[in-house]
């Protein structure tokens, strides 16, 4: 029960972050870019917000997987 409260308080960390980063992204979009990366990938490396994007989408993915482990975990 513990580690699925830390998985959720991780996944809604993660999220609120990752949400805010899009937010200043999309409110900022470049007029240059290319394909691949894109429009959005592109404004988040200029505007040196990718390292940050990349750990809040990790925290919501490791939140999840915690969860997930502990709904799947056999107690006796």
């Amino acid at each position: 029960m513990k580690r699925a409260l830390i998985g959720g308080f991780l996944a809604l960390i993660g999220t609120i972050w990752a949400l805010t980063f899009s937010m200043v992204a999309l409110g900022n979009l470049v007029s240059g870019w290319s394909n691949p990366p894109g429009r959005f990938l592109t404004t988040l490396l200029e505007m040196d917000l990718m390292p940050l994007f990349v750990v809040s989408v990790l925290l919501t993915l490791l939140g999840l997987v915690l969860m997930v482990a502990e709904y799947f975990r056999k107690d006796p």
